[in-house]
C-alpha cells in the first residue's frame, strides 16, 4: 500500500527485521500463511517538562516525531498462530513489545492459551495503546507515568523516599544521584514474559494467568526473583453497549540481589505488589464512554506499604463525515506516610492530567488528531506546576 514519504526512511529500517522475523516464523510453520502490517505515526509536539512527564520506560514517548509498529503474525495451523510486534523511534531505537504462541484447543470455544511476551491480562485499555485506537495521543497515567520507587533498590527511609518525590519520570533519586525510572502501576510500553488463559463464555469473559515479573516491572530477561506473579480479569457484558469487569495481580517485584539490604531474616519475595482494579465501557450510538480505576500497594521492607490511587475518564464523541471530539481526565494519587519529625506527606508528588482533542479519519487506515495536554503536579512543600502541551499526529495503518 502507499506510504507517506515521511516513512519511507521508516519503512527501511523496518523492512530487514520484518523479513528476518517472516522467515523465522515461515521456516517454522512450514509455509503457513504469514501477515505482516503496520502503523506509523508522525507528530508535531512541543518539547519541554509536558513532553518529559509522557516519557515510556525505554525512554521515547507517543509524542515522538515518529514512531513505528510493526507486526508479523503467522497462521501455522488451526490451532495454533505466531503474533510479533516490535517498534521503532529514534529516542529508544528498535525493541520488541511482543512475541508469543497463541493455542486454540478448539475451534468450538473461544478459549485460548498465550505462552511467551504477552500484553498484560489487566483492565480494558490495551487495544486503544495504538495510536489508530486510541481517539487521543497520551496514555492514561495509571499505565504510563512513573512513581519515584525502583525495584533495583530498597529505600532506606522514609525522608530519603519523600526527598525523591517527583523524580520518577527523569531518574530516581535516593542517595544523591539520579538512578532510572520509577516504576508505573502497569507498564503498558513493556509486556512480560508468562502464560495465560483467555476466554469468553457471553456474556463472561476471562483472563488468568503468570508472569515472570510484575505489573509495574516485567522481568523479561533473567528472573528478577524466585516468584512470579498471579494476574488476571474477570468482566462480563450483560448488553452488547456495556461492558465492565475487574482485575487483579499479586506477585514480588524486588530484584534478588536486594537480599543483604534487607532486614534480618527477609526474603525479596516478601514484598509484593498488589493491585485491583476496575473498569467500565459504554457504546451508545455516537458515544462512546470508558473508564478504569487502580488501587495498587508496593509493600516495602523500612517505609512500609506504599499506596497509590489513580483513575480516569474518557469521553468519544463522533461526529459527521469522520470527525470526532475527544477527552480524557485522568488522576494519581499517593497515600501520605509519616517522617521522622512526624510530619504527614504523599510519598510521591500526586499528578492530575487532562487531555482533549479534536480528529479526523480519512479512512479506516488514516487518521489525524490535534490535541492540547495539561499535567498538574501537586508538590506537597512547592506550588503547583501545570505544564500545557500542544500536539497534532497522523496515524496511518499499512
Amino acid at each position: 500500500m502507499p506510504t507517506p514519504c515521511h516513512g519511507l526512511g521508516v519503512i527501511r529500517r523496518l523492512v530487514p527485521a520484518a523479513l528476518a522475523l517472516s522467515l523465522t516464523v515461515a521456516g517454522t510453520a512450514r509455509a503457513a500463511e504469514v501477515q505482516v502490517h503496520g502503523v506509523l505515526d508522525v507528530v508535531a509536539a512541543e518539547r519541554g517538562d509536558a513532553y518529559t512527564t509522557n516519557r515510556l520506560t525505554r525512554g521515547d514517548a507517543n509524542f515522538d516525531a515518529y514512531g513505528a509498529r510493526l507486526f508479523v503474525n503467522a497462521q501455522v495451523n488451526p490451532r495454533i498462530q505466531v503474533f510479533t510486534q516490535v517498534t521503532l523511534r529514534d529516542a529508544s531505537n528498535m525493541y520488541v513489545d511482543g512475541a508469543y504462541v497463541m493455542v486454540t484447543p478448539s475451534a468450538a470455544h473461544d478459549l485460548h492459551v498465550l505462552a511467551g511476551k504477552i500484553p498484560w491480562p489487566l483492565g480494558t485499555y490495551a487495544p486503544r495503546t495504538y495510536s489508530s485506537k486510541n481517539p487521543l495521543i497520551g496514555t492514561p497515567l495509571m499505565y504510563q507515568y512513573h512513581s519515584s520507587l525502583l525495584w533495583y533498590e530498597v529505600v532506606p527511609s522514609t525522608d530519603a523516599l519523600i526527598a525523591a518525590s517527583g523524580t520518577g519520570q527523569t531518574g530516581v533519586n535516593y542517595f544523591g544521584y539520579a538512578e532510572g525510572l520509577g516504576m508505573p502501576i502497569v507498564d503498558d510500553s513493556y509486556w512480560d514474559v508468562g502464560v495465560t488463559l483467555v476466554g469468553a463464555q457471553r456474556p463472561f469473559e476471562y483472563a488468568l494467568g503468570m508472569t515472570a515479573g510484575t505489573p509495574g516491572w516485567g522481568s523479561t530477561g533473567e528472573d528478577g526473583n524466585a516468584g512470579k506473579t498471579v494476574l488476571g480479569r474477570i468482566g462480563v457484558m450483560p448488553i452488547p453497549a456495556v461492558r465492565l469487569g475487574i482485575s487483579g495481580a499479586y506477585g514480588p517485584y524486588l530484584e534478588s540481589f536486594l537480599k543483604p539490604s534487607l532486614p534480618p531474616g527477609a526474603a525479596v519475595e516478601d514484598y509484593h505488589q498488589k493491585l485491583a482494579m476496575a473498569d467500565l465501557e459504554v457504546q451508545m450510538g455516537l458515544i462512546e464512554l470508558r473508564g478504569e480505576a487502580a488501587h495498587n500497594t508496593w509493600e516495602s521492607p523500612f517505609v512500609g506499604d506504599l499506596k497509590v490511587g489513580s483513575g480516569y475518564g474518557e469521553l468519544k464523541v463522533k461526529l459527521p463525515v469522520g470527525a470526532f471530539v475527544a477527552g480524557r481526565f485522568d488522576v494519581l494519587r499517593f497515600a501520605k506516610v509519616t517522617d521522622s519529625l512526624g510530619g504527614r506527606h504523599p510519598w510521591d508528588t500526586n499528578v492530575t492530567r487532562l487531555e482533549s482533542g479534536f480528529g479526523y479519519r480519512f479512512d479506516r487506515d488514516v487518521v489525524a488528531k490535534l490535541v492540547y495536554q495539561q499535567t498538574t503536579l501537586e508538590h506537597d512543600t512547592a506550588p503547583h506546576e501545570r505544564l500545557g502541551l500542544y500536539a497534532a499526529q497522523l496515524s496511518v495503518a499499512f
